[in-house]
């Protein structure tokens, strides 16, 4: 369960961006394809990292719990790589 300020600060997050989006000068140079391609990588690597940090620490708090079901992803490419 994604807790709730996480959830609130992905949403602060992202409305600042699309702010500094808007308050973009409306006669400035556009955009060129090259500057949209790299913010979408961008967005898409932080989206990422926070949904591998976010899975991380889900994985470690149901350790620390006693209530771990499986191995997480990372614990499964590991021992699948040192075999």
């Amino acid at each position: 369960m994604i807790q709730p300020i996480t959830l609130v600060t992905a949403g602060i997050f992202f409305a600042v961006l699309f702010l500094r989006y808007r308050s973009r000068p409306k006669n400035g140079p556009p955009r060129t394809q090259q500057q949209r391609l790299k913010a979408a990588k961008l967005l898409l690597a932080a989206l990422a990292a926070w949904m591998t940090i976010h899975y991380s620490l889900q994985h470690s708090i149901a350790k620390m719990d006693g209530v771990d079901e499986q191995p997480s992803l990372v614990e499964r490419v590991i021992s699948f790589l040192t075999k």
